[in-house]
């Protein structure tokens, strides 16, 4: 018995420091391009936006109240933090349904059947002993319960996994969206000057009668 409560013991720690692992703030030497984030000047002040790139002095990033690119240096950064939420390249925040709406759970079903296995694996390892001495009870909560965790945390990781992969979806999505109308736009003008130069043209001659 305490040879499984050593083994549950364990398997929560590095669950754990698994978790923990998942760092949310970025290093401003390797900024990750079209994250979400809140980034902490030395001033004092902070700011938010989607990360575009980042040169050797500084980060470029589109703002979410100026709605444009601007340029921050490197040594004027005190931290940059991922957020929860999602800008496009304009700056402007994406609702959480119009994101849901491109969301798969491959990755979820994916991640979250390759740690039930996993998890079963160490469950049936640390169940051999309970077996053995006669405690098939055990032995089997044993091999539910790492399933389950396993399940659960790697579940928890692919579904992560989804949510990226639908912003990134719904970003896109806007981002072809904004040129189709900025052509629609140009078209437009362009057929309101021929139309202005007709008319001129018209009361050209009409001047000339």
């Amino acid at each position: 018995m305490r040879h499984f409560s050593s083994i549950v013991l364990l398997f929560i720690i590095l669950v754990g420091l698994m978790s923990c692992s998942s760092n949310k703030f970025i290093s401003p030497d390797n900024p990750e391009s079209q994250e979400s984030v809140r980034i902490a000047l030395q001033d004092g002040t902070q700011r938010e936006g989607i990360i575009i790139n980042g040169d050797s002095e500084q980060l470029y990033y589109v703002d979410s109240e100026t709605h444009q690119k601007e340029a921050i240096k490197f040594n004027n950064v005190k931290w940059i933090k991922k957020i929860s939420t999602v800008y496009d390249f304009n700056g402007n925040a994406i609702p959480v349904p119009e994101i849901k709406s491109y969301k798969n759970p491959k990755n979820m079903l994916l991640y979250g059947s390759g740690g039930l296995i996993l998890g079963a694996t160490i469950g049936t390892a640390a169940g051999i002993g309970l077996y053995a001495a006669d405690q098939p009870l055990m032995g089997n909560v044993s091999i539910l319960l790492f399933g389950g965790l396993g399940a659960w945390f790697f579940g928890q990781k692919g579904a992560a996994e989804d949510w990226d992969e639908a912003a990134f979806k719904a970003r896109k999505a806007r981002y072809q969206n904004s040129k189709l109308i900025e052509n629609e736009k140009q078209k437009i003008e362009e057929l309101k000057k021929q139309k202005q130069e007709l008319l001129e043209k018209i009361e050209g001659k009409n001047k000339e009668k």
